[in-house]
């Protein structure tokens, strides 16, 4: 007989209580008081960072393609991104679960699991939060962070003649994805797929299902002052990029700059996939950082890469507009627009 499990609400709180324990020691100079009171209480001698993101069943992710544990450390991961987006440093957590009733209590322990092991990872606290019966499965964060200097990266602050910069590659989560719905992709199946490349494709599906928050990066751009305006890629470099541009400015990217993995492009040949390139551009969820920068920062921002090992890339350069701002997207000098495959969240 299967075991019976039966998920409370004080069970469930204890259980997280006793989590976040161990994450409370990263900012203990910080935080007065954490779960177990109606609020957070927390000093901060800097300026802080407040933002909040979630993700819900069908929305964001589907139980065919994340398992419990993938989907805790994905909620907490696409949050810290915000902050590094920001230029700013991960301090705290809040976080609030909306369960259905068929999610079992062994489940929940596997979300908390990614939680927990990425919030150690990137040194951040749990402080607080809430639970709720809901008909899907939902998990929402409240993140915040702080800045040194005054310096903090807004949106919509770039420069004409600003050069536009993209960090790592684009392109990958889109790829992932893909082969991950095997209705996609079909490659399991696929006779004429060789042994080799099927491995090749499960190895590049385990680096880039869940994203990297660029928050070293992030912070070394504002502390050392490599951008005028800094956004993450969430919704598509061909959406993403409108955040970067200051009122009165257009931009121009050359599609043949953008960085795309050479694993990339093996599979998408191997899988017959022809318009590959425009879902690099487009699709989203790379949570890689883009920014503007004044000219004369190239030097700085080859040494910057160099030091923490993020490919930096100018794909770019923001001009001048009369009216509203605009992109053009060139492919070897001609102007092309990239067929749009960016996910919709209503």
């Amino acid at each position: 007989m299967a075991e019976k499990e039966k998920l409370t609400e004080t069970s469930l709180i204890k259980k997280i209580e006793r989590l976040s324990v161990e994450t409370l020691k990263f900012n203990k100079s910080l935080i007065i008081e954490s779960i177990g009171d109606d609020c957070a209480v927390f000093k901060d001698k800097n300026p802080v960072l407040v933002s909040s993101d979630g993700i819900t069943e069908n929305v964001h992710f589907d139980f065919g393609l994340y398992d419990f544990y993938e989907i805790g450390k994905k909620s907490l991961l696409v949050n810290l991104s915000d902050i590094a987006a920001m230029g700013g440093v991960p301090r705290m957590f809040i976080l609030s679960l909306f369960i259905p009733a068929r999610v079992k209590e062994r489940d929940i322990g596997q979300v908390m699991a990614g939680i927990m092991e990425t919030a150690k990872k990137y040194r951040v606290s749990l402080v607080g939060g809430n639970i709720s019966k809901s008909f899907e499965f939902t998990i929402s964060i409240t993140i915040i962070g702080d800045y040194k200097n005054n310096n903090v990266i807004k949106r919509y602050n770039s420069k004409a003649g600003d050069r536009i910069y993209v960090s790592g590659e684009l392109g990958n989560a889109w790829m992932a994805y893909y082969l991950r719905n095997n209705n996609g992709s079909g490659y399991k199946n696929n006779p004429r797929i060789k042994y080799s490349d099927k491995k090749l494709i499960e190895s590049f599906i385990n680096r880039f299902k869940l994203p990297k928050p660029r928050i070293e990066l992030g912070r070394k751009l504002s502390g050392k002052k490599l951008a005028n305006s800094l956004t993450d890629i969430s919704d598509g470099l061909s959406k993403d990029v409108f955040n970067i541009l200051g009122a009165g400015s257009s931009g121009e990217i050359r599609l043949e700059d953008i960085p795309v993995n050479e694993n990339l492009k093996y599979i998408a040949d191997i899988l017959n996939i022809k318009n590959y390139a425009d879902k690099a551009v487009s699709f989203g969820e790379d949570y890689e950082l883009l920014w503007s920068a004044e000219p004369g920062k190239e030097e700085a921002l080859i040494k910057l890469s160099e030091s923490i090992g993020i490919k930096i890339k100018e794909i770019g350069r923001v001009t001048n507009a009369n009216g509203p701002s605009r992109v053009i997207f060139l492919k070897n000098g001609e102007p092309r627009r990239p067929e749009n495959f960016t996910f919709k969240h209503l």
